[in-house]
């Protein structure tokens, strides 16, 4: 059991070494947009009393900014044929073939939510060979203080 979990944790190790070693895909190869809308937040049920806070958020009850992006694939290496899409939490939000047109639409959520990142603020997209090994990256990351970055190189403000 023991040489179980430390194989699992090594593996782990590994596979993040691997998305970082592997290199940025060039900007020329694909395309991004940043999509705002407006959005209800679904109003929680409140307590009966709740005690002041000085730090606390007041919640606003009308329409606020929502964020998505859509990556474009315009191009392809012969050997990228698979897409997988990993969050900042390690959770893979998508995995399917690529290939060139593909639109990968994410789903950021609330962009306050964002900024302090309650929700995922960062998203690793992964291109891999018919082996699953990653030849190429595009990271697109939330800062807190609402800075938008793909590939490190600063693309907006939420």
């Amino acid at each position: 059991m023991k040489g179980q979990i430390t194989f699992a944790i090594l593996l782990v190790g590994l596979s993040a070494r691997a998305q970082e070693e592997a290199p940025f895909k060039p900007e020329t190869d694909f395309e991004f947009k940043l999509d705002y809308s407006f959005k209800e937040r679904l109003v929680q049920e409140r307590a009966d009393y709740e005690a002041y806070d000085p730090d606390k958020k007041v919640k606003s009850s009308g329409p606020l900014p929502y964020l998505k992006t859509e990556l474009k694939l315009l191009t392809l290496a012969a050997n990228e044929v698979r897409v997988k899409i990993i969050n900042n939490k390690g959770t893979t939000v998508l995995n399917r073939k690529a290939t060139v047109g593909t639109i990968l639409k994410i789903d950021w959520g609330f962009s306050d939510d964002v900024k302090d990142q309650v929700t995922s603020h960062s998203y690793t997209v992964l291109l891999m060979s018919d082996d699953k090994k990653i030849q190429s990256r595009i990271t697109l990351h939330a800062d807190s203080d609402g800075t938008f970055l793909v590939n490190g190189h600063k693309r907006g403000r939420l």
